[in-house]
């Protein structure tokens, strides 16, 4: 059997969380950010792949060499990696030293007082945008493009946010026309994940960050939530709530008059 054939990776990671005690397919899928049936559908044989970002954060999980979940070992030959050394110094950023800087400060919670980040990534309005990475002390980070400097009473007394919850992101695409234009800028807090009250969101779609509306449907069990585009001509889906990764609600825009 072949290295990357999904029954070689299913029978891999199935070992990987019988061993584990604290995990199981369901609250993994949820620790990477994924709805609890995710993982399941792949060991099931429902769909045949993982998404690369759910691989890598998989493998992080099990403290694994990046790439040893798809290279089709077996557990004996899993090498685990020392704290400290997961990842290759990553030259495509090695010189972006203001992102850098600035990641670094938001990794150790030393923002100053009114200042959010505009985080390296599109969020399509149709297609998801996906966003660059850098690595700070072995985690990975979105990129950062710049920071925003908010009033201290807004952000605080009017957003009722705290710096360290909020990122900018520039949005695009024209599924949410009026209410969203191609260049506005919106505000994400990242603390408020649960998809209530119905209003704007910025979600992962398993392919990259979209902001649409949601609206729970209610008196529906188990429970359901509409994915709706303010633009007329785009379609309304339905998911169920449990397999949908909210990164946020949009609580401000900023956009040209």
């Amino acid at each position: 059997m072949t290295p990357h054939e999904p029954q070689t990776v299913r029978a891999l990671l199935s070992k990987l969380i019988e061993a584990d005690p604290q995990y199981d397919a369901t609250s993994l899928a949820k620790k990477i950010g994924r709805g609890g049936g995710y993982i399941r559908d792949f060991l099931n044989g429902r769909k045949d792949t993982l998404g690369a970002a759910e691989t890598l954060k998989i493998e992080r999980h099990y403290q694994l060499e990046p790439g040893g979940l798809m290279k089709g070992l077996t557990m004996d030959e899993l090498r685990r990696v020392p704290i400290g050394e997961e990842f290759e110094p990553d030259p495509e950023f090695t010189d972006d030293r203001e992102g850098l800087e600035i990641a670094s400060r938001i990794q150790g919670g030393k923002l100053a007082p009114g200042e959010v980040p505009e985080r390296n990534v599109i969020a399509g309005l149709g297609q998801g945008g996906q966003a660059n990475e850098i690595r700070v002390n072995g985690d990975v980070l979105d990129g950062v493009r710049d920071v925003w400097r908010v009033p201290v009473p807004y952000l605080h007394t009017e957003l009722r946010a705290r710096e360290g919850e909020v990122d900018f992101i520039a949005v695009d695409g024209d599924s949410m026309v009026p209410t969203l234009l191609p260049g506005d800028r919106v505000m994400i807090n990242r603390s408020q994940t649960a998809p209530s009250p119905d209003g704007l969101y910025a979600i992962f779609d398993g392919i990259g960050i979209s902001v649409k509306r949601l609206e729970i449907i209610k008196g529906s069990s188990p429970l359901r939530l509409r994915i709706i585009s303010d633009n007329a001509h785009h379609k309304t889906d339905e998911i169920m709530v449990g397999d949908l990764h909210v990164v946020g609600r949009v609580i401000c825009r900023v956009t040209r008059c």
